[in-house]
């Protein structure tokens, strides 16, 4: 099994900041949301064998897994470059109004080798990195976690999907992945890769469990 979290809610999000690779801090909002998931999966895997917890290394998702690893028993986080947001060069750090002396705009909108900032990332670079990272780690461990951003989630699904990034661009397929959403992913049954619940936040409403065990695993992930 694989749970995709999102980082909660982070400090570039309500000062009017670049994303990207801006080494953000998580909100006080975000620092709720993270608690409420680590205290949820940490009963979920209560008498289970302990998952593997990745993270991109950007503060805003390593704060995050630190939270569900100190709530699941201290166990160890492992930091990957390679689960970053797309990078944005110049931008990183910078104000949205800031940022636009470095912003070059793509011709038609859907260039895949285009770099949107000075220094940053194009759009084929930043699905390659993402897909290698995300193919090291599933070999690693029967149930992996990872934290990390919105746009490395899209991609590590995609590569889920065994979608290349020209059927994403032709066929102009996004997914919805909200601030500390979790999304979970696994063999079924029938040996299919399989989403089995997508950018879920109703965990923060209500005291509802998280349901990550009633799904209809095969108990086995690609080697």
């Amino acid at each position: 099994m694989i749970i995709l979290v999102r980082h909660g809610e982070a400090t570039h999000h309500i000062h009017n900041l670049t994303g990207g690779w801006t080494d953000s801090d998580l909100t006080p909002v975000g620092e709720k949301q993270m608690k409420t998931l680590a205290k949820k999966l940490a009963k979920s895997f209560a008498g289970r064998e302990e998952p593997k917890i990745f993270a991109s290394d950007l503060r805003r998702s390593f704060l995050g897994a630190q939270i569900i690893a100190q709530a699941m028993g201290d166990i160890p986080v492992i930091t990957k470059k390679s689960l970053r947001e797309k990078n944005n060069g110049k931008a990183a750090g910078l104000t949205e109004t800031a940022a636009r002396k470095y912003y070059h705009g793509p011709v038609d909108g859907r260039e895949l080798d285009h770099k949107n900032y000075d220094e940053g990332e194009t759009r084929r670079e930043f699905f390659k990195r993402c897909r290698k990272g995300f193919q090291e780690i599933l070999p690693t461990a029967e149930n992996i976690i990872i934290v990390s951003h919105k746009g490395a989630i899209q991609n590590m699904l995609f590569t889920w999907l065994e979608l290349s990034i020209e059927d994403v661009f032709a066929k102009n397929i996004s997914f919805d992945i909200r601030p500390a959403s979790v999304t979970i992913l696994g063999i079924n049954r029938w040996h299919e890769n399989t989403v089995f619940s997508l950018n879920d936040t109703s965990y923060l409403f209500g005291e509802q469990d998280l349901s990550v065990f009633d799904y209809k695993f095969l108990n086995r992930l690609p080697r």
